[in-house]
């Protein structure tokens, strides 16, 4: 008996064993010599376990080898993993052959329809935010964004990936002869008691394709403000501003940064039977009680412009707009704050500040600005440290100052060192003097030094307060807000 942690695995001597056999014992075949195989195990296995194995080396001894749990575990669940799909792929090339029905699940299930509960399944275990599934010359790549990060998770044959792809198309809603275009679709699915809507997107491609299956989780607590892990200021200054009966509120950060979760939050928090709120979205990812939500449909003539028009007709108290695209969306936004409606919309900038000077370069009147902006939130999401193997970091971060965490990866983040995401928020209150500068054409740095005299934390040092609570790393920061 020894015992291994790093260890590799022999494919000929697995392909020996079968698999159920593997499973049942938690065992892998390791390499043998002219004496031995080497069997990796967790635990001493028992005479009658023993002979089992032995029955299928008659010509060697078996020598156990303790191991490490979790890296066994995933190498056999890699090749229960493996065993499905290539069952699967071979059942799909037969029915393809066969010319069988893609969708028939009334006897018995397709191969392509099981491969897709396969494909989603996976996706909902390892936390899948969304589903790529891209071909190449010889072979698509399926990937995961999994908290931010895409992971490739498996390789198609472009035959079965074609097939595949008719199959998600067809449950989206598609035009499946309408290959060189670009479409969206949507469709909705319960698993295990869950409701999850997914949106569908394609495009063509040189060869074939590509599909982008965004995951939409119907999960209350996602819309609660209290779920934001804001600071205690931040939350009651943001509870202040959403209650307030008028003032542009806007919300900026690159596409992926938790805006609409943001959004909708607010939005959740203040919904009344005495309140008429409307939105103008495209597409709806959260459908809200109380809310009347608009999906946008440019072809029908319903783009930003004239719903915002015809909104404003409908006598609202609230108007959130998905995104502030061109001149004349903002001209409306503004004007609607004016004209006592709370706003709340979207826009891209790399910080809270950057806000008031993209409205500039639209041709906002300053003004009008100062007037009409009540708050600014710049967020992003950072990965959070896995809680059971992050630890105290002896790294030196040049320009940093104090104690960071860092983790080394372990069965409870698939070795990644994170789990799950955690937004970082800066927080921009246009209070009096601001509002005076913005009127009197202050420039950029006139209003970040008047910034930094109030004291204002911005998004780098909320980001840090995060490092130093342990609950994202340096790494991190750098990568995702610095």
């Amino acid at each position: 008996q020894m015992t291994e942690k790093n260890f590799d695995i022999d494919i000929n001597l697995i392909n020996i064993l079968p698999l159920n056999l593997l499973l049942e014992l938690e065992i892998l075949p390791l390499k043998q010599d002219e004496e031995f195989v080497y069997l990796g195990c967790v635990r001493i296995l028992e005479n009658k376990e023993l002979e089992r194995v032995q029955n299928f080396f008659k010509n060697h001894f078996i020598k156990l080898v303790i191991v490490d749990r979790f890296k066994l575990k995933t190498k056999l669940e890699n090749l229960e993993k493996n065993s499905l799909l290539n069952t699967l792929f071979a059942q799909i090339k037969n029915e393809l052959r066969q010319n069988t029905d893609l969708v028939k699940e009334k006897e018995a299930q397709s191969g392509v329809s099981a491969l897709f509960d396969f494909l989603i399944n996976e996706a909902l275990r390892l936390r899948a935010s969304d589903i790529h599934l891209e071909p190449s010359k010889n072979l698509a790549l399926i990937r995961f964004r999994i908290d931010g990060i895409l992971h490739l998770i498996f390789e198609l044959e472009n035959e079965i990936y074609n097939a595949l792809n008719t199959f998600i198309k067809l449950k989206a809603g598609m035009n499946l002869a309408q290959k060189r275009r670009a479409q969206d679709g949507s469709f909705t699915l319960v698993i295990k008691e869950f409701e999850y809507d997914f949106r569908l997107s394609s495009l063509p491609l040189a060869y074939g394709e590509s599909l982008v299956i965004r995951i939409l989780e119907h999960k209350e607590e996602f819309l609660n403000l209290e779920h934001l892990n804001l600071t205690s200021q931040d939350l009651n200054n943001l509870k202040r501003k959403i209650n307030e009966a008028y003032g542009l509120i806007l919300l900026t950060g690159p596409t992926g940064s938790g805006k609409s979760t943001t959004l909708y939050a607010c939005l959740n928090e203040i919904k009344s039977v005495h309140k008429k709120i409307i939105t103008a979205e495209d597409p709806i990812e959260y459908k809200l009680d109380l809310v009347q939500q608009i999906m946008l449909n440019e072809k029908a003539g319903l783009d930003f412009d004239n719903a915002l028009r015809a909104i404003l007709r409908q006598d609202p108290d609230v108007i959130m707009i998905g995104e502030i695209r061109d001149e004349q969306s903002l001209d409306i936004a503004i004007k609607a704050s004016l004209t006592g409606h709370l706003v709340f919309s979207t826009l891209h900038t790399n910080d809270a500040l950057g806000v008031i000077y993209r409205m500039l370069d639209m041709n906002a009147k300053p003004y009008l600005i100062a007037n009409a902006l009540s708050l600014v939130i710049a967020q992003r999401l950072v990965r959070k440290l896995c809680v059971h193997c992050k630890f105290k970091s002896d790294k030196h971060y040049e320009g940093f100052e104090g104690e960071f965490y860092e983790a080394k990866g372990c069965e409870h983040c698939k070795m990644s060192g994170y789990n799950g995401r955690e937004m970082v928020a800066e927080f921009l209150i246009i209070d009096e003097n601001i509002t005076e500068l913005i009127r009197a054409g202050a420039s950029r740095s006139e209003l970040a030094s008047y910034l930094k005299k109030q004291n204002h934390q911005s998004m780098l040092k909320k980001a840090l307060e995060k490092a130093k609570e342990g609950i994202t790393s340096i790494d991190e920061i750098l990568r995702v807000v610095k």
